[in-house]
């Protein structure tokens, strides 16, 4: 089901390009008119090329080399072809795209140890894209509240660069909020850690980009955000709650998964990168 749902994340532009198409070319007057002839041949070679770099070879995906495009028929003519009905196609193919969003994304995985997850539902997720969050609590190596969210970035086809666009995208929309909301919810049940999940913010902790894990069969080099939930801004280290590591792993397919680690209290032995955790998640099955 799983690789069905990636394959109509790939396939759903096509078929509002292919019904436009044949909307477009149905038997006129003078007799049926070519796909060729309608926008130019000239044009489809390089729609298509744009649709297919962008979908496989550049990091933001297809929709903004499509969009440069669009506007730039304002200002290229070709010997064939209306720009009118280039404009639509072209339209189409971008909302095709982003359609995907609304495909139901993976569910999360994580190691059989971590047992059953505690919530396997998110509230506070926004209407789109669509995402999935389990939630565990962890009591060994320490206490921590984990999450793993799987969510849809059809901007994004391709893994080359997508943690930036996930990064930026969380940033712009205030989810990086709304993803902590359910693990702080279940640290205060556990633990009454007392972190008022509407009302808390999160300080960036200026560190590397990425971290290289590595123990037995698993070498991987992974993108991650260190954050720290405080109440007050202003006074990070007095009203300082808890740490924050968020891992992400981007998939073919317009998908990324961000497994993100909660620790509270200020404890100088945490392992800022949580490696026991990752590295057991990494090696999860499936």
């Amino acid at each position: 089901m799983d690789l069905l749902f990636t394959l109509l994340v790939w396939l759903l532009p096509l078929p509002l390009i292919a019904g436009a198409g044949w909307y477009f070319t149905r038997e006129h007057e003078n007799g049926l008119k070519s796909i060729t002839e309608l926008l130019g041949k000239k044009w489809l070679i390089i729609f298509t090329t744009f649709l297919f770099i962008g979908t496989w070879l550049i990091p933001w995906g297809p929709i903004f080399p499509l969009a440069a495009f669009m506007v730039a028929l304002r200002w290229v003519e070709f010997e064939e072809g209306s720009n009118k009905h280039r404009a639509i196609i072209t339209s189409l193919g971008i909302v095709g795209i982003l359609l995907g969003g609304f495909i139901p994304s993976t569910t999360p995985l994580a190691p059989d140890s971590w047992g059953e997850p505690l919530l396997t539902e998110n509230p506070n997720a926004p209407f789109y894209p669509y995402s999935e969050q389990y939630v565990w609590i962890l009591t060994e190596p320490e206490l921590a509240a984990v999450s793993v969210t799987t969510a849809r970035t059809p901007w994004a086809m391709n893994p080359i660069g997508g943690e930036s666009a996930i990064k930026m995208m969380i940033a712009t929309t205030g989810a990086d909020k709304d993803r902590l909301h359910a693990s702080i919810e279940a640290l205060n049940e556990q633990i009454s850690v007392n972190i008022n999940s509407d009302l808390f913010e999160l300080v960036d902790i200026d560190s590397e980009s990425t971290h290289h894990y590595k123990r037995g069969d698993i070498d991987r080099e992974m993108s991650v955000t260190r954050q720290q939930i405080v109440m007050d801004a202003n006074l990070p280290l007095i009203t300082l709650k808890a740490d924050v590591l968020t891992v992400f792993e981007v998939d073919w397919g317009g998908e990324t998964t961000i497994l993100t680690v909660i620790r509270p209290g200020l404890n100088d032995n945490h392992d800022v990168w949580a490696e026991d955790v990752v590295i057991e998640w990494l090696a999860r099955p499936g």
